[in-house]
Protein backbone atom coordinates (compact mmCIF):
# COMPACT_ATOMS: atom_id res chain seq x y z
CA UNK A 1 0.00 0.00 0.00
CA UNK A 2 1.35 3.40 -1.00
CA UNK A 3 1.61 6.14 1.63
CA UNK A 4 0.09 9.37 0.49
CA UNK A 5 1.60 12.60 1.79
CA UNK A 6 -0.55 15.56 2.55
CA UNK A 7 1.76 18.45 1.64
CA UNK A 8 -0.68 21.03 2.99
CA UNK A 9 -0.56 19.52 6.47
CA UNK A 10 3.21 19.15 6.31
CA UNK A 11 3.54 22.82 5.34
CA UNK A 12 1.15 23.86 8.11
CA UNK A 13 3.05 21.85 10.72
CA UNK A 14 6.35 23.30 9.46
CA UNK A 15 5.01 26.85 9.70
CA UNK A 16 3.70 26.11 13.20
CA UNK A 17 7.08 24.71 14.26
CA UNK A 18 8.94 27.73 12.84
CA UNK A 19 6.48 30.06 14.57
CA UNK A 20 6.94 28.31 17.91
CA UNK A 21 10.71 28.44 17.48
CA UNK A 22 10.51 32.18 16.70
CA UNK A 23 8.36 32.77 19.77
CA UNK A 24 10.83 30.84 21.94
CA UNK A 25 13.77 32.86 20.59
CA UNK A 26 11.91 36.13 21.16
CA UNK A 27 10.91 35.13 24.67
CA UNK A 28 14.51 34.16 25.42
CA UNK A 29 15.77 37.52 24.17
CA UNK A 30 13.23 39.42 26.25
CA UNK A 31 14.13 37.42 29.34
CA UNK A 32 17.85 38.02 28.74
CA UNK A 33 17.33 41.77 28.36
CA UNK A 34 15.22 41.84 31.52
CA UNK A 35 17.83 39.82 33.43
CA UNK A 36 20.57 42.23 32.31
CA UNK A 37 18.48 45.24 33.35
CA UNK A 38 17.88 43.69 36.78
CA UNK A 39 21.57 42.83 37.13
CA UNK A 40 22.56 46.43 36.35
CA UNK A 41 19.81 48.41 38.06
CA UNK A 42 18.75 46.01 40.79
CA UNK A 43 15.56 44.15 41.53
CA UNK A 44 12.48 46.35 41.43
CA UNK A 45 14.14 49.12 39.45
CA UNK A 46 11.81 50.50 36.84
CA UNK A 47 12.56 52.17 33.57
CA UNK A 48 10.89 55.57 33.71
CA UNK A 49 9.49 56.83 30.44
CA UNK A 50 7.61 59.85 29.28
CA UNK A 51 3.98 59.16 28.38
CA UNK A 52 3.49 57.92 24.80
CA UNK A 53 2.01 61.19 23.40
CA UNK A 54 4.93 63.15 24.83
CA UNK A 55 7.42 60.64 23.41
CA UNK A 56 5.83 61.15 20.00
CA UNK A 57 6.25 64.91 20.35
CA UNK A 58 9.87 64.47 21.41
CA UNK A 59 10.55 62.18 18.45
CA UNK A 60 9.02 64.75 16.12
CA UNK A 61 11.16 67.50 17.66
CA UNK A 62 14.29 65.37 17.24
CA UNK A 63 13.45 64.68 13.59
CA UNK A 64 12.79 68.39 13.04
CA UNK A 65 16.23 69.20 14.48
CA UNK A 66 18.08 66.29 12.88
CA UNK A 67 20.22 68.52 10.69
CA UNK A 68 21.62 70.42 13.66
CA UNK A 69 22.03 67.27 15.80
CA UNK A 70 23.63 65.09 13.13
CA UNK A 71 27.20 66.53 13.32
CA UNK A 72 27.36 66.03 17.10
CA UNK A 73 25.96 62.52 16.83
CA UNK A 74 28.53 61.69 14.15
CA UNK A 75 31.33 63.00 16.36
CA UNK A 76 29.94 60.90 19.22
CA UNK A 77 29.84 57.79 17.01
CA UNK A 78 33.41 58.44 15.88
CA UNK A 79 34.55 58.91 19.49
CA UNK A 80 32.86 55.64 20.42
CA UNK A 81 34.52 53.85 17.51
CA UNK A 82 37.90 55.23 18.59
CA UNK A 83 37.26 54.22 22.20
CA UNK A 84 36.38 50.64 21.18
CA UNK A 85 39.33 50.34 18.80
CA UNK A 86 41.74 51.73 21.39
CA UNK A 87 40.34 49.53 24.15
CA UNK A 88 40.61 46.36 22.07
CA UNK A 89 44.02 47.09 20.53
CA UNK A 90 46.89 44.82 21.49
CA UNK A 91 49.05 45.50 23.34
CA UNK A 92 46.60 47.26 25.61
CA UNK A 93 47.48 50.91 26.27
CA UNK A 94 45.70 52.09 29.40
CA UNK A 95 46.56 55.78 28.97
CA UNK A 96 45.36 55.85 25.36
CA UNK A 97 42.16 54.06 26.36
CA UNK A 98 41.56 56.52 29.22
CA UNK A 99 42.05 59.40 26.76
CA UNK A 100 39.62 57.81 24.29
CA UNK A 101 37.05 57.31 27.06
CA UNK A 102 37.46 60.95 28.13
CA UNK A 103 36.97 62.10 24.52
CA UNK A 104 33.85 59.94 24.24
CA UNK A 105 32.52 61.35 27.52
CA UNK A 106 33.14 64.91 26.28
CA UNK A 107 31.30 64.24 23.00
CA UNK A 108 28.40 62.62 24.89
CA UNK A 109 28.16 65.69 27.14
CA UNK A 110 28.22 67.97 24.08
CA UNK A 111 25.36 66.02 22.49
CA UNK A 112 23.36 66.26 25.72
CA UNK A 113 23.92 70.02 25.76
CA UNK A 114 22.55 70.19 22.19
CA UNK A 115 19.57 68.01 23.13
CA UNK A 116 18.64 69.91 26.28
CA UNK A 117 16.93 72.94 24.68
CA UNK A 118 14.99 70.68 22.31
CA UNK A 119 13.80 68.58 25.24
CA UNK A 120 12.95 71.59 27.40
CA UNK A 121 11.13 73.43 24.59
CA UNK A 122 9.07 70.34 23.82
CA UNK A 123 8.23 69.71 27.47
CA UNK A 124 7.25 73.34 27.94
CA UNK A 125 5.09 73.38 24.80
CA UNK A 126 3.35 70.14 25.81
CA UNK A 127 2.72 71.45 29.34
CA UNK A 128 0.87 74.48 27.92
CA UNK A 129 -1.42 72.34 25.77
Amino acid sequence: METRRNWGRIALITVLAVSLFGNAVTLGAVMKIRANRIALAGEGAEITRFPRPLRRSLNTALRDNAASLRPGLRRLAEARRTMVETGTARPFDREATEAAIAAFRAEAAAVLVELEPILLDTLEREARE
